[in-house]
């Protein structure tokens, strides 16, 4: 049988994924150092899945609307902004992109995306026969990272800029030449601006940035309920629409087909999520704390040379750079077999340095503190 060759190209096994294959299928018990499920760490809110059972009920009656339940969307543009005319409800962000792409993209056009960035969009692009043009950001020790703005306004041909607010793994919110520069580049090239928000309230070392709303070229707003609430099983996304009210009504129109020919999205948890919004505020202030203590303790662990934390302004994630006694690969290699340890080298975010690992930061402090001293402890070992 033929397969497609999108599956065929999304399906490479790197040396380091294999290796952990191998190892957890022979037994060995591995300490995964990237683990970003919170409820592994007891992140969550139970009054959340007992909201949903009680939206359960309402939900016996079907009332389909492509845009999704009203009073959801409504609860949207009254804490984000905008009117619930502005809003779809998709199953998860990951649709949103989906929807995105068949509304602005034809077959082997381009988006532009973020570098480093979370390995999501360019298999989602792989899915729709689009290609990616990533632009880059550099990281300058204390300030933090910037984005190559000449880079941004040298992309010529993209239909979409996507920014990731804050950057995964980055922690960078995206500062106001990045905005101008992305929004300059749309407004030339006639593209839009997609905004994806999901770790946006989670600011640690950076005062949280909104970006949703912007006006001046079409763009894309993204938000979902599983990051607000640290539950990953409670899948729900949203996208805002904004932009020169001339161009918006082909694309309400053709998001409303999209929505209309999937209706993808889980009534009871649309019909809960005003409830859900408003327990979500204590999962993130909690969360909150936890990813500032646990940065707090990544610096005094391995922060001072020959190690490195860079700036982290918000998200769930830290990078941190080790000393580079061996190629990364091989070094990530010795952790798994010789420590018991899993880690994500950085260039699985496109992370030019060699020697840069990205840690997650939602394990309980004390647990947390404990990965990074062991952490520690093997690469200085492996230097002997």
């Amino acid at each position: 049988m033929h397969l497609s060759r999108r599956f065929s190209e999304l399906g490479r096994t790197n040396a380091v994924a294999a290796e952990r294959a191998r190892l957890e299928d022979a037994g060995v018990l591995l300490t995964d150092l990237t683990d970003s499920n919170p409820t592994h760490f007891g992140l969550g809110e139970p009054a959340a899945l007992e909201a949903v059972a009680r939206s359960t009920l309402r939900a016996g009656c079907y009332e389909p609307d492509p845009r999704g339940v009203p009073a959801a969307r409504e609860a949207l543009a009254e804490r984000f902004g905008g009117s619930a005319a502005d809003y779809w409800l998709t199953a998860s962000t990951s649709e949103a992109y989906s929807w995105i792409l068949a509304v602005l993209t034809d077959v082997g056009d381009s988006v532009a995306i973020p570098a480093p960035g979370y390995p999501l969009i360019e298999p989602l692009a792989a899915l729709a026969d689009v290609r990616t043009l990533a632009y880059p950001s550099h990281y300058l020790e204390p300030y933090g990272w910037y984005a190559d703005t000449d880079a941004i306004a040298a992309a010529a041909g993209v239909c979409a800029f996507v920014v990731v607010n804050p950057g995964n793994p980055t922690g960078a919110y995206a500062d106001g030449p990045t905005i101008e520069a992305v929004v300059a580049a749309c407004d030339r090239g006639d593209g839009a601006l997609v905004i994806d928000g999901v770790f946006e309230p989670f600011a640690i070392e950076g005062k949280a940035r909104s970006l949703a709303g912007e006006d001046r070229v079409v763009t894309f707003a993204l938000g979902g309920l599983s990051k607000l609430l640290c539950a990953p099983q409670l899948k729900l996304g949203w996208m805002r629409l904004s932009g020169p009210e001339a161009a918006l009504g082909p694309l309400r129109a053709a998001l409303d087909k999209i929505a209309d020919t999937y209706l993808s999205v889980n009534a009871p948890v649309a019909m809960a999520l005003p409830e859900l919004l408003e327990l979500s505020d204590g999962v993130v202030q909690r969360t909150r704390e936890r990813l500032a203590v646990n940065v707090a303790a990544a610096r005094r662990i391995l922060g001072e040379a020959p190690y490195r934390v860079r700036r982290c302004e918000g998200g769930w994630t830290a990078i941190v750079d080790v000393p580079r006694y061996a190629d990364v690969d091989d070094l990530v290699l010795r952790l798994m077999r010789e420590a018991g340890l899993s880690v994500h080298p950085g260039w699985y975010y496109d992370l030019a340095s060699a020697g840069a690992l990205a840690l997650s930061l939602l394990p309980e402090p004390a647990d947390f503190e404990d990965r990074c001293r062991r952490l520690r402890a093997a690469v200085d070992a492996f230097a002997l």
